[in-house]
């Protein structure tokens, strides 16, 4: 899978943007984490930690703060 990640801070910061509703929209359909997180990866790029990190963000399990930190630590 593609690891570069392509979305950039302004949208993160977004919690309206369109990729937040949409992976809540994904588990709201009833999609495992394990699968929503595979099509984050396959649409958005990014590793498997960076995906299950957007995820929790946009279910608003995480702070947007650590998925900046999970983007800095794979730089």
């Amino acid at each position: 899978m593609n690891n570069q990640f392509k979305v950039g801070k302004e949208t993160l910061l977004d919690p309206n943007a369109v990729e937040y509703q949409w992976i809540r929209n994904l588990a709201s359909d009833g999609n495992s984490p394990q699968q929503i997180n595979t099509v984050i990866q396959r649409c958005l790029g990014g590793t498997a930690q960076t995906a299950d990190t957007l995820r929790k963000v946009a279910l608003n399990k995480l702070p947007v703060h650590q998925l900046f930190s999970r983007l800095k630590e794979e730089e």
